[in-house]
């Protein structure tokens, strides 16, 4: 059966990369900001970029590697965290869920794509705020009337 609510392991994730990306951004703000120093030495107080280390054009292709290197970092963090989320959720037709006696009714039908027909209906108390009702297909619709509807 496909788990209906996040498991540990993605939140941990989830967690990970959100420190990973506020560590990377910081990163590139302070070296943006001196690599923007030693643009305004070098040309507003004319004191050249020797003791910069590297020239200024140097320091301008860094800075542009490296903002790229932080955008393709987030981009895959972004697609990694987004298909591991979409592994553990239930297709939109199972989330169909309403309330019975107070509790969060959550409706899982197998077969997936089962309309019609005669369905059994079993429920699971899983904690004091919901119930999972299983409804398992015993008889297609085309059995009974002899066409799909």
């Amino acid at each position: 059966m496909v788990a209906t609510e996040p498991i540990i392991d993605e939140e941990k994730l989830q967690h990970r990369y959100l420190r990973a990306s506020k560590f990377l951004f910081l990163l590139t703000v302070i070296y943006s900001l001196w690599t923007a120093l030693v643009i305004m030495v070098a040309f507003f107080l004319q004191q050249g970029s020797k003791w910069a280390v590297l020239t200024i054009e140097q320091w301008i292709l860094s800075a542009i590697v490296l903002i790229g290197a932080v955008i393709g970092l987030e981009v895959i963090f972004l697609l990694h965290y987004l298909l591991t989320k979409k592994k553990h959720q239930l297709p939109e037709k199972q989330k169909q869920s309403s309330y019975i006696q107070g509790k969060e009714l959550v409706n899982f039908t197998v077969p997936l794509d089962a309309k019609g027909g005669i369905f059994s209906k079993t429920y699971i108390l899983i904690d004091e705020t919901k119930v999972l009702n299983i409804r398992y297909q015993m008889i297609p619709s085309n059995d009974l009337w002899g066409q799909k509807q």
